[in-house]
């Protein structure tokens, strides 16, 4: 009997890792929100929450992200979602 083949996860995982409540609005602290995305077991990029910006670093990319303030994030979100 032959054996069924598997298929690959293609879903995408957000993983949030928390500790406890953190404060990213605190002036002066260095406190930010790491959310890691994945698709099925491949590694997509690292999505940074900091007090001032977003910064989207993908994967393999150690030296450039794609930083937005969050005025600029939020035009973006509208322009490319429709809103």
């Amino acid at each position: 009997m032959a054996n069924p083949r598997k298929r690959k996860d293609k879903r995408t995982r957000v993983i949030l890792y928390q500790a406890s409540y953190v404060e990213l609005t605190k002036r002066g602290a260095d406190n930010s929100l790491n959310i890691e995305v994945r698709r099925g077991t491949e590694l997509l990029g690292n999505f940074v929450v900091w007090r001032g910006s977003v910064q989207w670093w993908p994967n393999g990319n150690r030296a450039n992200c794609f930083k937005k303030s969050w005025p600029a994030f939020a035009a973006l979100l509208e322009r490319e979602m429709g809103n």
